[in-house]
């Protein structure tokens, strides 16, 4: 017994004698302080090897092993790019523009797996839009504000104004605006300063039925000679007081609407052509009192699609939303005097909210990769819009539709607020009203710039600031809109 006690004693005595040198030759289980481990791992005894004769034996290692290190939690380490995007701009759901776009994102998220990109979908105007939602949490929340968002263009006006955007003239990636359409860069520009990024665009163009057409109507006689009526909303719309199509008209033949010192002004000879070709046009039967009620470019697209008119003024969203399954569209710009093309263009715009120069590039790594050609191809023609890049539209496979509007949009006029909103405009919608109602093109010519005499023109102005404040801050409907 006394020999088993002392065998006891020695087996106990070389085993603490294990565990000591063990302890004192090895990295221990719970790192020092200052210690780095990598998160999600737990520290572990050395890998598994045989075990020398002053190694603890198995059994002791194992019940080391009973009191684990408590597995690290991931934190999330992306740098957040906020964006908010416009559901006017927005696909249906279960649409293939909607899969198009989503699949960009989550490409963005496990290419750039770094940026914790969150795109919100806000509405463009009103309660909760994106610019009453700018001008409400600037002052007081600068964090809750994007660093990326898309605007129409007089919204961009408006956030330059407020100091709600940053100019983006040196942070824009070059080659992007190197490939923007001709003219379209201007469309982002206030007074040569680029505040915005076009990336999605609507035009003004005619559509015709080929069949009753032998020739494109190009020009105001084109339009009398056929005896067609042309129907297009001839209304005062939200955001002017002229309607799009009287107005490009009227700048075709060089008119203005304002002159050398920025008053409202309008030119005897240009106006006077366009009234006489409307006058014309009534007593051909091809105008009448009830374009006037009319202000949405899809407002005339059933008749036209039920085969019962076959000349319509239409916009980008409205054509490229509706045409399926027609035949026999000619395409056409609006109809001038001489026949040279002309349009107005209006769209969507890249704007940059934030002023933090490590969220600016963060954001730009998204502009980069939203405005990469192969995507912006794709989704703008699965949605129905314009892409602002020339190499994107040469992908577009409808490839008769992109080559006209390249044409058309050689000719874009891109207008100051101040010549469709003022006393001027008002004038040039009034007159053309009285053309329709039956008053010869002289003597609506001649109310017209009596209008504008200088005894009138501050009271005048004066009203139209602020039906023009009411009407410019109305929402609308984008996808049916006048530019």
């Amino acid at each position: 017994m006394q020999r088993i006690g002392l065998l006891a004693f020695i087996v106990v005595l070389f085993t603490l004698s294990a565990l000591l040198y063990r302890q004192a030759t090895e990295q221990p289980l719970t790192p020092a302080l200052g210690t780095t481990v990598p998160v999600g791992t737990t520290p572990t005894i050395a890998e598994d090897r045989a075990a020398p004769f002053n190694e603890v034996p198995a059994p002791i290692a194992q019940l080391v092993q009973l009191t684990p290190t408590p597995t690290a939690e991931p934190t999330p380490t992306g740098e957040r790019i906020m964006v908010w995007w416009p559901d006017e701009l927005y696909p249906v759901s279960g649409t293939v523009a909607d899969d198009v776009l989503r699949e960009q994102f989550e490409s963005f998220r496990l290419t750039y797996s770094t940026y914790d990109l969150e795109v919100r979908r806000r509405r463009a105007n009103g309660l909760g839009g994106i610019l009453p939602a700018l001008r409400a949490a600037l002052p007081v929340a600068p964090g809750a504000v994007p660093d990326l968002t898309l605007m129409r263009r007089s919204d961009m006006v408006t956030a330059a104004t407020e100091g709600l955007i940053v100019p983006v003239t040196d942070w824009a990636p070059s080659d992007i605006l190197n490939n923007l359409l001709p003219g379209v860069q201007e469309l982002g520009e206030i007074n040569d300063v680029l505040y915005g990024i076009p990336y999605a665009l609507n035009i003004v163009h005619s559509i015709y039925r080929e069949t009753v057409f032998d020739t494109p109507p190009l020009t105001f006689d084109d339009v009398l000679a056929a005896e067609v009526p042309y129907l297009f909303p001839a209304g005062a719309g939200q955001g002017t007081m002229v309607n799009w199509v009287l107005l490009l008209q009227y700048r075709a033949l060089d008119g203005d609407l304002l002159d050398e010192t920025g008053g409202p002004v309008l030119e005897s000879g240009p106006l006077t052509d366009v009234l006489r070709f409307y006058e014309q046009g009534v007593r051909a039967g091809i105008f009448d009192q009830g374009l006037l009620g009319q202000t949405q470019y899809n407002t005339y697209w059933d008749l036209f699609a039920a085969g019962e008119v076959n000349f319509i003024a239409v916009d980008t969203a409205t054509y490229l939303g509706r045409r399926a399954g027609l035949q026999n569209i000619g395409l056409a710009p609006i109809p001038t005097q001489t026949g040279d093309p002309i349009t107005t263009m209006d769209g969507w715009m890249w704007v940059l909210t934030t002023q933090n120069p490590d969220r600016q590039r963060q954001a730009r790594a998204f502009l980069s990769w939203i405005m990469r050609v192969s995507q912006q191809s794709l989704f703008t023609e699965a949605l129905g819009i314009l892409p602002s890049q020339q190499r994107a539209f040469r992908l577009w496979e409808d490839d008769t539709y992109a080559d006209f509007v390249q044409t058309v949009l050689g000719a874009a006029h891109i207008l100051p607020g101040a010549q469709y909103n003022n006393s001027a405009a008002v004038a040039l919608q009034a007159s053309f009203a009285e053309v329709l109602a039956g008053a010869s093109a002289t003597t609506a010519a001649d109310a017209a710039l009596n209008s504008l005499a200088p005894v009138s023109r501050p009271a005048s102005d004066a009203l139209l600031s602020s039906a023009a404040a009411d009407w410019l801050t109305a929402p609308s409907n984008p996808q049916a809109s006048v530019p």
